[in-house]
C-alpha cells in the first residue's frame, strides 16, 4: 500500500482532466437520485460534497473528504459507465443538458485559493543498499476542516540480512488563515500556528504552500500563484 500511495503521489503531476468528462451527469442510485458535477478546472460536486478528480487512460479518480478512490470509466453515446472503487455494480450515468445545476459553497473566499491537497514527499536509496522514503501531506477543505498523515519507513540489506522500520501518523481538525498566520486547531485539543508563504516550485512552476518554511507542494494540478 505505501509503494502504491507513493507512485500515485509521484505521477500526479500528469495527469490530466478528460475534458469529455466535463459537464452535468444524474442516475438514479439506490432509490435515490445522484448527481455528479465534473469542472473544467479538475473540481466538481458529487451531490452536495465537493470532490477533486483527474483521469489518467480510462481510469477517473476521484477525491472526497473520506479519501481517494479510483473508477475505470467508459464515455459512450452520452453515457458514462463507472465500475470498481467502492461501486459494488456498475454505475451509469447520464448527461444533462443542465448547466451549473449546483453551486459551489464559496463561503470564506479569503481562504479558498488554499483548499486542495498538499503534500511533501522525500526518497533516499543507499548505495550499500535500502534507503528510506518520507511522506507528509495534509488536506485544507473548503468548510474549515483539514487532515494530516505522514508516514516514513526505513529499509537496509546487505550480506543476507534485512530490516526496515515504519511509522505513520494521523491528525484531523479546524483550520483559519489571518494574513500570513495559519492556526490548525486539531481535535485533540492542541492549537498551533504557522507562518504562511506562497511560492511556486522553482522547476516546474506547481504552486506551494511553505509552513514555517517547509514547503508542501499542490497534489493536483493547480495553476501557480
Amino acid at each position: 500500500m505505501r509503494a502504491v500511495y507513493l507512485s500515485v503521489s509521484l505521477w500526479v503531476s500528469a495527469i490530466v482532466h478528460a475534458d469529455s468528462l466535463v459537464g452535468y451527469w444524474t442516475t438514479q442510485w439506490q432509490g435515490e437520485t445522484l448527481t455528479l458535477q465534473l469542472d473544467a478546472d479538475g473540481t466538481g460536486l458529487l451531490n452536495q460534497q465537493q470532490i477533486r478528480y483527474a483521469t489518467q487512460a480510462n481510469v477517473l479518480w476521484v477525491e472526497t473528504s473520506a479519501g481517494l478512490s479510483s473508477y475505470y470509466y467508459q464515455l459512450q453515446q452520452g453515457k458514462l459507465s463507472l465500475q470498481g472503487g467502492d461501486l459494488t455494480v456498475p454505475m451509469v450515468l447520464v448527461r444533462s443538458k443542465k448547466t451549473q445545476a449546483i453551486q459551489k459553497n464559496t463561503t470564506g473566499t479569503k481562504q479558498t485559493h488554499l483548499v486542495g491537497k498538499w503534500c511533501w514527499l522525500s526518497a533516499f536509496s543507499a548505495n550499500t543498499g535500502g534507503g528510506s522514503t518520507s511522506s507528509r501531506c495534509f488536506v485544507l477543505e473548503a468548510n474549515g476542516r483539514y487532515s494530516y498523515q505522514d508516514e516514513s519507513s526505513t529499509e537496509a540489506y546487505g550480506g543476507g540480512m534485512w530490516g526496515g522500520t515504519h511509522t505513520q501518523h494521523q491528525d484531523s481538525g479546524q483550520w483559519s488563515l489571518n494574513n500570513h498566520t495559519m492556526t490548525a486547531r486539531s481535535d485533540t485539543g492542541q492549537v498551533t500556528e504557522y507562518r504562511v508563504e506562497l511560492k511556486n516550485h522553482p522547476k516546474n512552476r506547481d504552486p506551494m504552500i511553505c509552513l514555517d518554511g517547509e514547503c508542501y507542494v499542490s497534489f493536483y494540478q493547480k495553476a501557480p500563484w
